[in-house]
């Protein structure tokens, strides 16, 4: 009669130490509750065009080719670094390396969920006698030029929807040619590098999928003037208005995740600027991004 007692005991026992563990929750849940990062995470949202910057102490390398914007003309070696507070520092090396010189600031100083703001300025330097890609009668008329690019702007980031993001950019670069040159303008002037240009640039981006988007924009000015004539005795600087249609131009871009932190991005360009560069109106680029 007794060991009915002690073997009762010795089961409710059991049952009370076994109980807690019962009751808590599984710790995978907690795991699966943060959601997969994609193309539109802080971590992997494109800085390109848009309001947002890198992630603080993250950095980033680009390699890209044949662009037609001021920060990856001809060809993009950068090195980008997230300061923190919305901050994003950038050199392009590629560019020092062909006698050109190009720093560029970012900042995201209103992050809320449907919109966002940004601010970027950069400086951009080419001494044309550095300028050593140039050939012929272009690299005399490029040898006599320096060349100066200050652009600024503002930019509206709007992620409406899981799939659909809108953004728009108002900015005015204020450019100088230092130097002469004649009739034969120069490739500076042509690819309207040393203009004076205030912009609107419309962007729609759609997510395809959480590792690949379409961006579609359009480059705007308002106006643009080009110096026509510098030195003589005079030295004075005259400019000349440069109509719409020879300003604007389109881009369509093709991003994709690679890996989470491998991007690439593939450009079709069209406008009068493609063609002042690279001697076709339609023209692609490329660029590969690695974020560390």
């Amino acid at each position: 009669m007794t060991r009915r007692p002690a073997a009762l005991r010795l089961a409710c026992g059991l049952c009370l130490l076994s109980a807690p563990a019962l009751a808590a929750d599984p710790p995978a849940a907690t795991a699966a509750s943060a959601p997969p990062a994609d193309l539109r995470s802080p971590e992997q949202r494109d800085t390109r065009h848009s309001a947002y910057s890198l992630p603080q102490s993250t950095w980033a390398l680009n390699v890209g080719a044949l662009g037609i914007g001021g920060g990856d003309v001809f060809a993009k070696l950068g090195v980008a670094y997230g300061v923190g507070g919305g901050v994003q520092l950038e050199l392009n090396l590629a560019h020092v390396g062909v006698g050109l010189m190009n720093f560029a600031a970012q900042w995201h100083f209103v992050d809320t969920r449907y919109f966002d703001l940004g601010a970027g300025l950069g400086f951009w330097y080419g001494h044309g006698d550095w300028f050593w890609i140039a050939r012929g009668v272009t690299r005399d008329v490029v040898s006599k030029l320096d060349v100066i690019r200050v652009p600024i702007a503002l930019t509206a980031s709007a992620p409406l929807l899981r799939w659909l993001q809108l953004d728009l950019t108002v900015g005015y670069t204020y450019g100088e040619i230092f130097g002469e040159f004649g009739d034969e303008g120069s490739i500076f002037h042509d690819a309207q590098i040393g203009a004076r240009q205030l912009t609107f640039r419309p962007g729609v981006r759609w997510f395809m999928s959480p590792r690949t988007s379409l961006d579609l924009s359009a480059h705007l000015p308002a106006y643009t003037s080009l110096p026509i004539e510098l030195a003589g005795d005079t030295g004075e600087t005259r400019y000349r208005k440069v109509p719409f249609s020879d300003s604007w131009s389109v881009e369509a871009a093709l991003r994709s995740s690679l890996t989470p932190n491998v991007f690439g991005n593939l450009r079709l360009h069209y406008g009068n600027v493609a063609n002042a560069l690279y001697g076709a109106s339609l023209y692609p680029s490329f660029e590969l991004e690695i974020r560390l």
